[in-house]
């Protein structure tokens, strides 16, 4: 690295390949350099170090990993969402992994001295309405976030349109594949959205302007305030097309998600926040960093233009090209995420919680299954009257002496393969939330995937429900 870019501030970038992440870090490079932590192997096989970003692969959900990746940053870039598949199965919900991927990120950041994170959240509604699963996520994580030590400044946008954008090209192919559309009421919702660019200039500010960087919330706005079905017609006569509009009184979210999800070209799973987040009226409020903005805001017909090609298609994504390998690349490691949010009964911390569901699982399968722990704080589950050894779990360093934190690896037993990197097994305390979250990494299991798929893990999942209600009586 030559002198001059060492010279610039190191940033640590968590999302930076995706839609956002790309467009900062070309936006910034000029002013910043960047170590972006991706789980793909192949984009740092790639070794692309355009945008002066150096690329670390890092698996997001292992705090030490985290922790490592982010020493010698000065500031943090947090673009999570966890939509996209990390493993060949992945049993949990997004708000859950979210609430665990931002703790981690937040704990790594404190420990490794960053003076300053912003995140990249969701407009919230003016009322005190319940909000949809999505928002309540984001509204979660910004908590998280703003829990530790760290200078945490929030930014709050809805749409964001530009080129390789997932909802600007969803809009788009919408338009170009349905000349009649049936809009379910959550379309006629008022909603915020703004162009790429004005996002990237946000940051910037916040990055390089002392008066943005104090770890304050900001909403982002730039084109006009208008429901999705303005959106949709003034998209199609950008375009060009005619396209006739019939209003149904339903929101119809289970149904509408799936023909959005076809005719958009995007996956379901993104649909479905996108759904929830728009049934409620979300404007960007005033405030200071808007102010300084206004002047250059992009207008909905300019990023428009700036998003599709001659032909009117859509820009591709800019992680299209990696996507399609690192699905292969999971689908051929046959490794298994469970991550489960539980009660936290109060006065227990996470080595007891781990103590209590040893002790649980002895008693409710009747001494089949039987735990006990050495010395050592290793934990073996027998089963046949000890005959068979299931599970071997050897606690992590980052276990030892830590109240919030119990971790093991899987390291042995009749149902886990013996791979590298082992899988992980873990309690987290989140006493602000009262919940814990339960959660198993990277394991692979011994079976044959289909038989594990049909036995193991559904057999995991009701153990770990049943021992979440065990927990919610104590």
């Amino acid at each position: 690295m030559s002198e001059r870019n060492s010279d610039k501030p190191l940033i640590a970038v968590a999302g930076a390949s995706g839609f956002v992440g790309s467009h900062l870090r070309r936006h910034l490079s000029e002013v910043f350099r960047f170590r972006a932590l991706t789980r793909s192997p192949n984009i740092v096989a790639q070794g692309n170090a355009a945008h002066a970003t150096e690329w670390r692969h890092c698996d997001l959900y292992s705090l030490p990993q985290v922790t490592e990746a982010l020493q010698g940053c000065e500031l943090g870039l947090y673009l999570v969402h966890s939509m996209a598949p990390s493993s060949r199965l992945m049993q949990g919900s997004f708000e859950d992994t979210d609430l665990l991927l931002a703790d981690n990120f937040i704990r790594a950041a404190e420990s490794a001295g960053l003076k300053h994170v912003i995140y990249l959240s969701g407009l919230m509604p003016a009322g005190d309405e319940s909000l949809s699963p999505h928002l309540r996520s984001r509204l979660e994580v910004e908590r998280v976030l703003k829990s530790r030590s760290v200078k945490v400044t929030v930014l709050r946008a809805g749409l964001i349109f530009g080129p390789g954008g997932s909802s600007f090209s969803m809009l788009i192919n919408l338009v170009n594949a349905l000349p009649i559309m049936l809009l379910p009421a959550w379309v006629r919702s008022m909603t915020h959205s703004i162009d790429i660019q004005n996002v990237c200039e946000a940051f910037e500010l916040c990055l390089s302007d002392a008066q943005f960087a104090s770890g304050e919330v900001y909403d982002l706005g730039g084109h006009e305030p208008m429901s999705y079905r303005d959106l949709i017609l003034k998209t199609a006569a950008a375009l060009g097309k005619s396209v006739r509009t019939f209003n149904i009184p339903w929101h119809l979210l289970a149904l509408s998600r799936h023909w959005v999800a076809y005719f958009g070209k995007v996956p379901a799973a993104l649909v479905g926040p996108l759904q929830e987040s728009l049934r409620h009226d979300l404007r960007a409020r005033p405030n200071p960093l808007l102010d300084r903005l206004s002047s250059g805001m992009i207008s909905l017909e300019d990023s428009l233009a700036k998003a599709v090609d001659p032909s009117g298609e859509p820009r591709a994504n800019p992680r299209k090209q990696t996507q399609a390998v690192d699905a292969q690349q999971i689908r051929r490691d046959k490794r298994v995420r469970s991550v489960q949010r539980m009660p936290l009964p109060a006065g227990l911390d996470a080595q007891q919680i781990s103590q209590e569901y040893d002790r649980w699982l002895s008693r409710r399968f009747a001494n089949l299954i039987h735990a006990e722990t050495d010395q050592l704080g290793v934990v073996r589950f027998y089963a046949f009257f000890k005959r068979l050894k299931l599970l071997q779990l050897t606690p992590t360093p980052w276990t030892v002496g830590n109240q919030r934190r119990c971790a093991y690896y899987i390291s042995g037993g009749y149902l886990a393969a013996d791979v590298e990197p082992p899988g992980r097994f873990e309690f987290r305390l989140f006493p602000s939330n009262q919940c814990i979250i339960a959660s198993i990494h990277g394991f692979a299991p011994k079976l044959p995937w289909y038989l594990y798929a049909l036995t193991q893990a559904p057999l995991h999942a009701w153990v770990m429900h049943a021992f979440s209600r065990h927990l919610a009586r104590l």
